[in-house]
């Protein structure tokens, strides 16, 4: 499995757990997956779409996004 993959999961994961929504914060997950920020940056973008149900909203300076 790609780390993208695994980081998608992880994050679907989280969701199934919470009724409405949920905050991340990028630096931190990168730091768990041992990757770089921007690769949860590229996974939240191409696999969490408004298209797909999904609404994503960043918070600059905090690294945050739900």
């Amino acid at each position: 499995m790609r780390i993208t993959d695994i980081i998608e999961e992880f994050i679907k994961d989280l969701l199934k757990d919470e009724e409405e929504y949920i905050e991340i914060q990028r630096n931190e997950l990168a730091e768990q997956f041992n990757c770089v920020p921007s690769q949860i940056n590229y996974v939240i973008q191409t696999r969490f779409k408004p298209s797909q149900g999904y609404y994503v909203e960043s918070k600059r300076g905090g690294g945050r996004t739900h």
